[in-house]
């Protein structure tokens, strides 16, 4: 953002963006601008694949951390004296890919590599960096699994064979490093999906039970009441009629 934005909403919750910072959106996520007229700045979005493609094999979450399921963060604020850089390199980006001189898509791909580098040193560069999580291999592994779309039904027991361990280890260790059990991300992901299933998309309730991986659409109804506190009907009413975040 080179401009401050009055409010961004991703997945259904509001966050305050000041000038510049960087914002990350997870794949699938629901997002918009609260108010635009305030905004401005740069959105960047890439496949998976464009850096291979383009003769870089690279371990995306390594060059940058920020977008890692297991550390994400949703806004990283761009200290003064990387302001400039970032903003030479998307400016520069930006250009190459509207104009798409020869070489354009090489360009592009060494310039985001650049900006990576950039991230990594704002990460660094943080004055609180416990607030930037590390998990150990195996909660990252984990997270990692639990984000992977598109998302249907799991069971505990199902993402602990995956990933080759007990559910007892996995259930434990994921515990101690996150303060949730395997149960409770399993549904949280569960209810996030549906969610921006109801909001943006036409499928119907039972349609978006089955889409999930559940076989009783009912069964599917009552958790969603349980764990969102109304049902998904209702979700999607308050939803389209301008209800939009959680408090």
């Amino acid at each position: 953002m080179r401009h401050e934005a009055p409010s961004f909403n991703i997945d259904f919750y509001r966050f305050q963006i000041q000038r510049h910072a960087l914002v990350f959106v997870p794949p699938g996520a629901v997002h918009n601008f609260g108010e635009m007229k305030a905004a401005g700045g740069f959105i960047l979005s890439f496949q998976e694949d464009f850096l291979e493609t383009e003769g870089h094999s690279v371990d995306l979450f390594a060059e940058c951390p920020a977008l890692d399921p297991a550390q994400m963060r949703t806004v990283l604020a761009v200290p003064e004296s990387s302001v400039e850089i970032v903003d030479g390199y998307c400016t520069r980006m930006f250009e190459e890919l509207s104009k798409k001189r020869e070489g354009y898509r090489t360009v592009a791909a060494a310039l985001l590599r650049l900006l990576f580098v950039e991230i990594r040193r704002c990460l660094s560069d943080q004055s609180a960096p416990s607030s930037f999580h590390k998990y150990s291999p195996m909660t990252a592994r984990f997270l990692r699994k639990l984000n992977v779309r598109p998302y249907q039904l799991t069971t505990a027991s199902e993402v602990a064979r995956f990933l080759g361990v007990s559910r007892s280890w996995l259930n434990q260790t994921v515990r101690q490093e996150t303060g949730k059990n395997l149960t409770d991300h399993l549904r949280s992901r569960l209810i996030l999906e549906s969610k921006r299933l109801l909001a943006h998309s036409d499928l119907n309730v039972s349609e978006i039970a089955y889409q999930l991986g559940f076989e009783d659409p009912s069964y599917f109804t009552r958790l969603f009441r349980q764990l969102a506190a109304r049902s998904p009907r209702e979700f999607r009413d308050e939803y389209l009629t301008g209800w939009w975040t959680e408090p």
